[in-house]
C-alpha cells in the first residue's frame, strides 16, 4: 500500500538529490523507507554511499514521514524540514552500491515544528547504522 505512493509526492526534495525510493510502513511514531545505493547517486563514493549520504537518506525518512502525514492526514501541502541536530551517530560501516537501506526512525518527542527521532538503518538483518535527529519544519514546498 504505502510503496506504491510516488516518493516525490511526499519529499521537497528533488532528483539527483532524493534519498529514499519507497516508503515502506507509517504510523504517528514510526516510518520505514529503503533506498537502493546506485552507483549514479551523489553521495556515492568509491562504491560506497558517503556518510553524509547515509544521515540525508535518515533525514529523507523523516521528510518521507511528515509528508505523508501532510498529504494524507491533514490534506495539505509538503513542508520544508531542516536537520536541527545529529547525536549519537554510530555508523557500523557504509552501504555498498547495490545494498539497500531500510531505515525506520521512531518518534521520541514532539514539540510545535519540530521532531525528535531516533534512527535505525539496516541492510538485511545487519544494523549499520544509528543516530538521534531533530528535525525543524519550515513553511510549506513551493512544489
Amino acid at each position: 500500500m504505502f510503496r506504491d505512493i510516488d516518493i516525490l509526492e511526499l519529499l521537497p526534495q528533488r532528483p539527483p538529490f532524493v534519498m529514499v525510493d519507497h516508503l515502506e510502513d507509517y504510523s504517528e511514531t514510526q516510518t520505514t523507507c529503503s533506498l537502493t545505493v546506485r552507483p549514479d547517486n551523489v553521495f556515492c563514493e568509491n562504491g560506497e554511499l558517503a556518510a553524509a549520504g547515509l544521515i540525508e537518506h535518515i533525514a529523507q525518512t523523516c521528510a518521507a514521514r511528515l509528508g505523508y502525514y501532510n498529504k494524507y492526514i491533514l490534506k495539505t501541502g509538503v513542508r520544508l524540514g531542516f536537520i536541527g541536530e545529529v547525536k549519537d551517530l554510530d555508523i557500523v560501516r557504509l552501504p555498498r552500491e547495490g545494498e539497500t537501506l531500510c531505515t525506520t526512525i521512531v518518534v521520541m518527542q514532539e514539540i510545535f515544528d519540530v521532531t525528535l527521532v531516533s534512527a535505525e538503518v539496516r541492510v538485511g538483518e545487519e544494523v549499520i547504522a544509528t543516530t538521534r535527529l531533530k528535525i525543524a519544519q519550515g513553511q510549506q514546498s513551493s512544489e
